[in-house]
This record gives structure tokens, C-alpha cells and sequence, in this order.
């Protein structure tokens, strides 16, 4: 019998294919598969016209058999709408079992999957279900789906319980199995030891080959390994070099803009003080330049008042003589802030004389009052 191993994966075949299922002389196959997460042991036994299906349940060990003859699949494929002949279901079971193509697939269903199957099939909604028999709920359908373009088709095979396997027939499979490890065994005795151990050499030299050429890809690995791992850690103190040297420039510059507002700020005050000082001194000039004009006024009254006021002194006095000028008359005022200034003539001394030796008392000196004026005017502004 073939052996196959089947799951979601793909199946793998243990041995060699024994041929066609569809054979007159009889043909088996045993295939691991899993379905709906169940792990399932599926045995087909092809003889002449006759297809026996075994499935068994590898955790719980229970068992579903069915025996079907040429003529029971050809109805059922008939019922389908799609007509096969018996070789040809043997051979699309076996390619389902195998996986070898993708156009038909195997399922396992309980009576309760196969209704729920069939309504949506015919389009109509799922109802409450008969009370079904105990034999029904243990009866499995292993079902052959063949996909076309527009098109699959279900082929249902029933399976009835069988229930936990016959220790007679475990018994069978078990001497049938050590028989066929004998053989094995005698036919590995009849080889040459000396090419078994060649060949056995040549495999672990192969090995050992492989297993270098690992070593020496992980030595590289590890060497990038390391020299990424330094150049990480290069990175890093250069990082932190870098984060320290900001952290530095940032405090220098908060540094220096607090010394730059506190020299703006002393720079403002110093503004407003030269600002303020600039006003006084522009209010200073403009109240001299008023005073400068004051006096450039009165000083040019003063020279016009005295030519107009000097006289000359009769000839038969001897003396030199200012006439006292009237206020009244000439309208001059003497300024108040100039002082009162008079001119004294001095005494003749000859009359003098005379008066002492006649015993006379002499007259005394006539004042006449004379404004204090500088020759040149004096500029009063100084620079600021």
C-alpha cells in the first residue's frame, strides 16, 4: 500500500507511486489529512470494480468505512449533473488525496455540515432540522469537490461508524508492516558495506562542507556585527559631543543676550537722560539768545542816548563838564540791572590854590552819571 502525508501544507509521498487506482490487480493509498483542523488518516483500497474508503480519526482513533462498486459512483456522478465514469472518479480521488491538482479538493462533513451545504446550494435559508437518529450523527461524508471555470461539483461518498479499530485487524497491520520491514532490512544487508560506508563518508563530508560554509558566513555576520556595533558607539560619544557642545552655545548665547538687554536697557536710560539734558540746554539757548537780544537792544539805546545828550562846557570854567541828562527829557532810562557811574572831574589845580590862599572854599566836583558800556559786545552763549 502507498503512503502519503497530506495537511494544509501539501502532501508528501513516503514511497514510491504503485500506480493508477483504477487498475484491475489491487491498489491502495494512505494519506494524512487534515481537515477542519482535524488530523485524519484516509486509506483507499482500489480492487476491479470495487472502491473501498477508509477514514480514521488520529486523535480519538474512531474509523469510517465505506464500499462503493462501479456502478454506485457512476449514479452518484450521474445525480450530480456531471457524469464520470468509475476510473475516472478513482483517478480524480487519488489526485485529490495527493494534491497533485487543483481542480478537485476533499472535505469532510457531518449529516448537519452536508443539509447546511445543500440549502445554500439551493438558495434557500437554513431551517430548524429534523430529530435525526444516533446513526445519522455518527455517519461521515467525505466529499469529492470538482472545480471547473464556472461550475463545482460535490461528489458526497458516505462513510458509516465503525467505532474504535478491531484488534484482530491491528494485529494483521502490524505483521503485514514487520513483514515489510524485513524485506527493507534484507535488501539493505545485500549492498556492499564497503559503498554503504563510501556513501555514508561522502554524505557527512557533504555535511561537513555545508556546515563550514555556515561557519564562515556567520564569522563574516558576526564581524559586521562588531564593526557596526563601533561605529554605533563612535556615533554616539560623537553625538553626545555634539549635545554637550549646543548645550554650551545655548547657554553662552542666553548669557549674552542678557548682558545684550542690560546694555540696551542702561543704553535707553542713557538716551533719555542726553535727551532731557539736550532739551534743558536748547531751552538755556533759547532764553539767552532772548536775553542776548534784550541787551543788544538796550545797548544800542544807550550809544544813540549819549551822542545825543553830550555837550560842549562854557570857556570862562576852565572845567570840562557833562550835563546831567533829564529822563524826562531825553527819554533814556538807565537799566536796572547797569550800575549808576559818575564821571568826576578833577579840580584845577590852580583854583585850587587860589582858594587856599584866598581863603575861599572850593566848589565841589560836579558828577555826571555815565553808563557802564563795553567797548565791544561780549558773546554771552558758550558752546554746550
Amino acid at each position: 500500500m502507498e503512503s502519503v502525508t497530506g495537511g494544509a501544507a501539501g502532501p508528501r509521498t513516503d514511497t514510491q507511486h504503485a500506480g493508477s487506482l483504477a487498475m484491475d490487480q489491487p491498489t491502495g493509498l494512505q494519506v494524512d489529512y487534515v481537515s477542519r483542523g482535524v488530523e485524519h488518516v484516509v486509506r483507499v483500497v482500489v480492487s476491479g470494480q470495487a472502491l473501498e474508503l477508509e477514514v480514521e480519526d488520529r486523535m480519538t482513533a474512531d474509523q469510517w468505512r465505506g464500499e462503493f462498486d462501479a456502478s454506485v459512483i457512476e449514479d452518484l456522478t450521474h445525480k450530480t449533473g456531471n457524469f464520470k465514469q468509475f476510473n475516472i472518479f478513482c483517478n480524480m480521488l487519488e489526485s485529490a488525496l495527493t494534491q497533485s491538482s487543483e481542480s478537485v479538493t476533499l472535505d469532510l462533513l457531518t449529516y448537519t455540515d452536508l443539509e447546511s451545504l445543500r440549502s445554500r446550494k439551493l438558495g434557500g435559508r437554513p431551517g430548524a432540522l429534523a430529530p435525526r437518529s444516533a446513526q445519522l450523527n455518527s455517519k461521515r461524508y467525505l466529499i469529492l469537490i470538482y472545480s471547473v471555470e464556472f461550475d463545482r461539483i460535490h461528489y458526497p461518498l458516505p462513510l458509516p461508524y465503525q467505532g474504535k479499530p478491531d484488534p484482530v485487524v491491528l494485529q494483521g497491520i502490524i505483521r503485514t508492516l514487520k513483514e515489510e520491514l524485513g524485506r527493507l532490512r534484507g535488501l539493505d544487508r545485500g549492498q556492499n558495506p564497503r559503498d554503504t560506508r563510501e556513501t555514508e563518508i561522502w554524505h557527512l563530508r557533504e555535511q561537513v562542507s555545508r556546515l563550514a560554509a555556515e561557519k564562515r558566513e556567520l564569522e563574516a555576520q558576526l564581524g559586521r556585527s562588531r564593526e557596526e556595533a563601533l561605529a554605533g558607539r563612535a556615533a554616539r560619544q560623537e553625538a553626545e559631543a555634539l549635545r554637550g557642545l549646543v548645550r554650551s552655545l545655548e547657554l553662552e548665547l542666553r548669557q549674552e543676550r542678557g548682558l545684550g538687554s542690560r546694555g540696551v536697557a542702561r543704553r535707553g536710560q542713557d538716551c533719555r537722560r542726553l535727551a532731557k539734558e539736550l532739551e534743558e540746554a536748547k531751552a538755556s539757548e533759547r532764553s539767552l539768545r532772548a536775553r542776548l537780544k534784550t541787551l543788544s537792544g538796550e545797548l544800542a539805546l544807550c550809544k544813540r542816548g549819549r551822542k545825543l545828550t553830550a555837550g560842549p562846557v562854557p570857556a570862562g570854567d576852565g572845567r570840562c563838564q557833562w550835563a546831567r541828562p533829564r529822563p524826562g527829557k531825553t527819554g533814556l532810562r538807565r537799566p536796572a540791572s547797569a550800575p549808576r557811574l559818575v564821571a568826576a572831574v578833577p579840580p584845577d589845580p590852580r583854583r585850587g590854590r587860589a582858594a587856599v590862599g584866598s581863603g575861599a572854599e572850593a566848589d565841589p566836583p560836579v558828577r555826571h552819571p555815565r553808563p557802564q558800556v563795553a567797548a565791544h559786545p561780549v558773546s554771552i552763549l558758550q558752546p554746550l
